[in-house]
């Protein structure tokens, strides 16, 4: 529905071909905050929902341009209240990559029904942009060897436990059976092997070759560098920019990698969870791993230097 013009008066220009741009489907003065919201996924969170993000978000911004200092801690429970900050928390990062985010809520206050669409228009570009990856990944097959999963030997090994690894190479069939059984249960408290260069690991050092895998870093070339780079981080014959390039990434971040990690599952498709593994508790395992309060920041830091080489 197309607001009457008196409920856009006293807003930005910016604002009103905002909303013409809404009205008409065609991408313009909407393109930027499209392409933020394409980003949000991989550098931001993967499985937050931004609808959810944008809405607390949007909502906060009202409240301090009404200068509303009200106490809601009691309204809502414990769990809700801290899902609330998170969200606000990912909306403020989501707002510095476009400059005139905030400058157009005030506007969206004025015309609710506009909000709602471009809403639904930013959570459907993050939405897309998460699954194209799946599915290019499928298309050009280096997924799809992962995605044999435990009924093939070499893709099973790269699924199986780095603790376990051992075990499973005395006997693979074995191994394998007893996944599919449900006796062995595959969790993320034990990382997969295909997070690991074996070559790198050091007894003395557990985390050592952690998050340099062969098979990570093509999925992370495929995405962010192009698909040509997949296999030859030095080849690049796409026919599109990639996505590190469109979004301005000069090096790779922790959270990229860690979209990475989760992307090289043998899901078929984009989910948050396969049998007991849990790829939402995967992602905060590699995030937390590089900022959380007990990260080993040697470790860190020779991670990253590694990945930019």
């Amino acid at each position: 529905m197309t607001p009457e013009p008196s409920d856009i008066s006293g807003t930005s220009i910016h604002f009103q071909d905002l909303l013409n741009d809404l009205n008409s489907g065609i991408s313009g003065p909407n393109e930027p905050y499209l392409h933020a919201a394409r980003w949000f996924p991989l550098v931001i969170d993967p499985f937050a929902v931004l609808e959810d993000v944008l809405y607390e978000g949007m909502e906060a911004e009202f409240s301090e341009l009404r200068a509303d200092t009200s106490d809601q801690s009691e309204e809502a429970s414990g769990s809700n209240n801290h899902q609330k900050e998170l969200c606000i928390k990912q909306y403020k990062e989501l707002v510095k990559l476009v400059p005139t985010f905030s400058d157009i809520i005030s506007g969206f206050e004025k015309v609710p029904s506009a909000m709602d669409n471009f809403i639904h228009a930013l959570t459907c570009a993050a939405n897309d942009a998460r699954s194209d990856d799946t599915g290019s990944l499928m298309r050009e097959g280096l997924y799809g060897k992962i995605a044999r999963g435990w009924n093939h030997p070499q893709t099973a090994r790269l699924l199986c436990p780095m603790q376990m690894l051992d075990v499973f190479d005395k006997n693979p069939q074995d191994f394998m059976d007893k996944v599919k059984e449900g006796q062995i249960t595959i969790t993320v408290a034990k990382l997969p092997a295909y997070l690991y260069d074996e070559s790198m690991l050091d007894p003395a050092r557990k985390n050592r070759g952690c998050l340099q895998g062969y098979y990570l870093k093509c999925v992370f070339r495929h995405i962010f560098t192009g698909p040509s780079s997949a296999i030859s981080a030095t080849t690049h014959k796409d026919t599109k920019a990639p996505k590190g390039q469109i979004h301005g990434m000069t090096s790779p971040l922790p959270r990229v990698i860690a979209y990475a990690a989760i992307q090289l599952s043998s899901a078929t498709q984009w989910c948050q969870q396969i049998e007991d593994f849990n790829l939402v508790l995967l992602y905060n395992r590699v995030v937390n791993m590089f900022e959380g309060n007990s990260t080993n920041k040697q470790w860190v830091q020779e991670t990253l230097n590694h990945w930019k080489s």
